[in-house]
């Protein structure tokens, strides 16, 4: 528990700093008196107390079998982007810069980054150390049909795409537009690539369990 505790902390307290360093630290009281942006910070900590009680394993460095081609950069130039938008978002709402108007967007934003940082952890607690941020198959690796892989095949597209909508939103931006189509057109990019590495290692085992899932929302897509 220590090992996954540790390893939360250096994923998360950075991104964390990285939010209060770009809202500014000389006015964090105003930060916490958003009900949204608290909340964003507890569900984060709560999320990773989480995992870290469950032990789950955080590794997305593990390459596997094969190689994974050009998704290093990919995944690079994706980490970059993501910090620097950690920082932008609420640098530009506390200078009222590309504002959404209306008042219920954080609202929602919050609720949507709720629904996806707990999908997230769920789907890592199935995944275990199959769980690669790369497209390719682990030694020993199996098809997880349990827990939340039961409804649907992708829980953690299914993030990728709730996670930065719901801080985006938030922080009441109008960057949501531009992170929510980038988005979808890096998972379903994803999605075609690993289905193709599972239908080609499990055959018909993963042609069944295809059949009876959705992609992304259960029942639904």
């Amino acid at each position: 528990m220590f090992r996954s505790a540790l390893i939360l902390a250096v994923q998360v307290l950075p991104c964390l700093g990285l939010i209060l360093f770009g809202w500014g630290f000389d006015s964090l009281p105003a930060f916490f008196m958003s009900a949204p942006r608290a909340g964003l910070v507890v569900v984060t900590l709560i999320a990773a107390m989480i995992a870290a009680y469950c032990k789950i394993d955080f590794n997305p460095f593990r390459q596997g079998l094969g190689t994974v081609g050009n998704q290093s950069w990919q995944l690079g130039v994706l980490l970059f982007f993501s910090l620097v938008l950690l920082w932008l978002l609420p640098f530009a709402e506390q200078r009222e810069i590309l504002k959404l108007r209306g008042d219920s967007w954080p609202y929602l934003g919050l609720s949507l980054f709720s629904i996806g940082t707990f999908v997230r952890v769920a789907a890592l607690k199935e995944l275990g150390e199959n769980f690669s941020a790369y497209v390719t198959l682990q030694p020993n690796h199996r098809l997880v049909q349990e827990g939340i892989y039961a409804s649907i095949r992708h829980p953690l597209y299914s993030s990728l795409l709730l996670i930065p909508t719901g801080i985006a939103l938030v922080f009441a931006s109008l960057l949501v537009f531009p992170i929510l189509m980038l988005g979808v057109a890096f998972v379903f990019d994803r999605m075609r690539r690993e289905e193709g590495l599972l239908a080609s290692r499990f055959g018909a085992q993963f042609e069944d369990y295809r059949r009876r899932t959705r992609r992304l929302i259960p029942f639904v897509f």
